[in-house]
């Protein structure tokens, strides 16, 4: 039975580990599949990493008044804000210790734990993303490929609330072991800063995996995927 609870205003659900850990694991969802926290527990559990694994929910990206950045900025800096406030609940509601801790992150997910991460809101030990947005500037390029958007002008207001998402310019300060992965299907926008990513941080290894669209989602009549993620993820964290 998933454990449910909230802290800053964000929603989490949270699964014990297997047998005596007290490390901390927290892991956000896609936006997309799976897009909520307990999707993501069922498509990722973790269960062979001896740890708490907190599943938070992502904010809403509501239409912003001043753009499509603005909307999407707004989500993932609410997101990367309440970690802190997450950790601290764990800690206090399940015992965790007071060690780093791991993140793991899917597209805007995985741009939240990278995010957090060089921002030093709380020690990380290790940290692994899938299919991760990387820049604002992707983002957008990527929703006009889907067709999701028409155009998106690139004001001096537009490119000041991409600035601070631009995890690419950050990349010296991802000095942890960082796993990423990218599916075989990813996005084109997504691909390069992904690779130019991995290339400047100082201890990164880039996994391409087979068969595998942006979203965690089963590919008919080929290997799970999924699965590979979660056995992926799992054995970098373990």
């Amino acid at each position: 039975m998933a454990i449910t609870g909230e802290a800053a205003g964000t929603r989490y659900v949270a699964a014990p580990p297997a047998a005596s850990g007290r490390r901390l694991v927290v892991v956000w969802h896609l936006r997309g599949t799976p897009g909520t926290p307990e999707d993501m527990a069922a498509a990722v559990p973790l269960t062979g990493v001896d740890a708490w694994r907190l599943y938070p929910a992502l904010p809403p990206w509501d239409h912003h008044p001043d753009g499509h950045v603005h909307g999407y900025a707004s989500m993932v800096e609410t997101a990367v804000d309440a970690l802190p406030a997450l950790v601290r609940a764990a800690r206090e509601r399940f015992g965790c210790d007071d060690g780093p801790v791991d993140l793991v992150g899917g597209s805007a997910g995985g741009h939240v734990a990278l995010l957090a991460t060089t921002r030093d809101l709380v020690p990380v030990r290790r940290l692994a993303v899938v299919n991760p947005a990387v820049t604002a500037q992707a983002v957008v390029e990527a929703s006009i490929d889907a067709g999701a958007l028409d155009a998106h002008p690139w004001t001096d207001a537009n490119v000041a609330a991409a600035e601070p998402l631009d995890v690419l310019a950050r990349a010296a300060e991802l000095d942890l072991p960082l796993l990423l992965l990218r599916g075989e299907h990813e996005y084109p926008a997504f691909r390069p800063v992904q690779e130019a990513l991995c290339a400047a941080a100082p201890d990164a290894r880039l996994v391409d995996v087979p068969g595998l669209p942006h979203m965690l989602v089963p590919t008919p009549d080929g290997p799970d995927v999924v699965a590979t993620v979660d056995a992926e993820v799992t054995a970098w964290l373990a």
